[in-house]
């Protein structure tokens, strides 16, 4: 399933996985065989895989995100696709058990469900309901399934497994030697939000009032009957946007930047000293509705990313504009925190990333991510599991425009127009600021500004001479 590019991983993802499956319990094992065993003889490697992914909430996960990825198969990716909203399996006899233990007697609340249920996804399952009172609404209940905390459990600590395995096993499999066990740990404790729906419950408060101004970008209504088991929201009628039948090239455009600018733009210029972005963006969670507003659903896996790395994130690309790899490294280390990089393994990832700026790559989103991908895989950064799920919603994002139709590049030049719109807006308020004040959306004070300015010159003759411009030797790479 992997083109021959990515050659080198097929070994070490077929034994993560065999490490993982042979880990689980042998219930849940026997119920992966039969599952198998009910495909036709004639199945696909493709369908297996995507069968597989749904008897396990761990890789139902996994093969959401890389649904849209273009380097995949497009077999593999067509099935895996499916998982962004399947059909409901859990009875509705079970969902009204759940209800009336967690909520009492339905009828006192005024709600009346509508079944069938709506759809069921890694963790959850959604039916739609009315509720009479003062004014009737129509909502959906998201209802964890029954047992699902525990199988999450023992799959995240098997994934901590695979960690181990991989980390003892570098060499033989010819990968890369990092820390994969702390790696995968982070990613377990981001990923057990899936069944915090108290935690949903939060983000979906926070991100209604941030996007409160957003004409054409619609966040669910919470309603009071919620419980750590349950989310009552409002109902929202519309369709994936990948799924929608587009006029011409032009609203799929404006289509993909109504995307990009939810999705990462505003979160990312938010004024908050934690901006929330959603950590979660695959197809069946941005729905065209009938208002032509772009609804943003599951805020369960979400994280906030701070005003001071989203300030690492912008020296970045400031380094890379004035190609000052001193300054790439400044805001590294920042990233990184007190346990650091290793400086002498960065180095020549930073350089050959500006290599790639004076071969005319932009210094954009695309560059940037790219720079802290190879980072992660050379100098062992401990980063956090905010950027590892920070990471994955970019990538999610990516397959998600590419299947809208639009072209990858449509981040930068999204990101870059609302960066200048909001440079424009900032312009009036930086006479009296203190000049290296970084309080502004753009995360850039004054002093940055002179700075970049004064360097332009420099950083011209740079690019033609191929050297870095305004490197600062300090002669340690601790």
């Amino acid at each position: 399933m992997l083109p021959d590019a990515y050659a080198h991983y097929r070994r070490p993802i077929v034994g993560a996985l065999t490490v993982f499956l042979d880990g689980l319990p042998e219930a849940h094992q026997l119920e992966v065989l039969e599952e198998q065993a009910a495909l036709a003889p004639d199945a696909t490697v493709s369908e297996r895989l995507a069968r597989l992914a749904r008897t396990c909430p761990v890789l139902h996960k996994l093969g959401q995100t890389l649904a849209r990825d273009r380097r995949i198969r497009p077999e593999l990716r067509l099935q895996l696709q499916k998982l962004e909203s399947l059909p409901p399996t859990i009875p509705l006899k079970a969902i009204r058990r759940i209800l009336a233990r967690e909520l009492g007697r339905l009828d006192r609340l005024g709600v009346v469900l509508e079944p069938p249920a709506l759809a069921e996804a890694s963790v959850a399952v959604v039916i739609p309901f009315r509720q009479h009172g003062s004014g009737e609404r129509e909502g959906v209940f998201k209802i964890l399934k029954p047992g699902i905390e525990e199988r999450l459990e023992q799959e995240l600590a098997l994934t901590e497994r695979v960690g181990s395995y991989l980390d003892e096993q570098c060499e033989e499999l010819g990968i890369a030697r990092l820390d994969y066990r702390e790696a995968f740990e982070g990613l377990a404790d981001q990923l057990q939000h899936e069944v915090r729906l108290d935690l949903e419950q939060r983000h979906l408060a926070i991100a209604h009032a941030a996007y409160a101004g957003e004409a054409r970008i619609h966040i669910p209504a919470l309603f009071d009957c919620c419980t750590p088991r349950v989310t009552a929201m409002e109902r929202i009628y519309g369709e994936k946007v990948t799924d929608h039948r587009f006029g011409g090239a032009d609203e799929q455009r404006q289509l993909a930047e109504l995307v990009i600018r939810a999705v990462m733009v505003r979160p990312f210029l938010s004024m908050a000293s934690d901006a929330l972005f959603h950590g979660d963006p695959h197809a069946g969670n941005l729905l065209l509705t009938r208002e032509n507003r772009l609804a943003i659903l599951d805020w369960s896996l979400a994280t906030t990313v701070s005003e001071d790395r989203r300030v690492a994130f912008v020296q970045i690309v400031i380094g890379g504009l004035t190609l000052d790899a001193e300054r790439i490294v400044d805001a590294l280390l920042a990233l990184a925190g007190p346990q650091g990089i290793e400086l002498a393994a960065a180095r020549p990832v930073i350089d050959a990333a500006l290599g790639r700026l004076r071969q005319g790559q932009f210094p954009g989103l695309i560059w940037m991510t790219e720079l802290l991908d190879a980072i992660a895989q050379t100098a062992r950064p401990r980063f956090g599991g905010d950027l590892v799920l920070l990471r994955k919603t970019l990538h999610s994002l990516e397959g998600v425009v590419a299947d809208i139709g639009a072209d990858r590049r449509c981040l930068d030049s999204v990101l870059l127009s609302a960066f200048f719109a909001h440079m424009a807006i900032e312009w009036p308020f930086r006479w009296l600021a203190d000049p290296f004040k970084r309080t502004f959306a753009t995360r850039l004070s004054n002093a940055d500004l002179a700075g970049v300015l004064a360097t332009l010159p420099l950083t011209a003759t740079s690019f033609w001479l191929g050297r870095g411009a305004a490197s600062r030797d300090r002669g340690d790479d601790s």
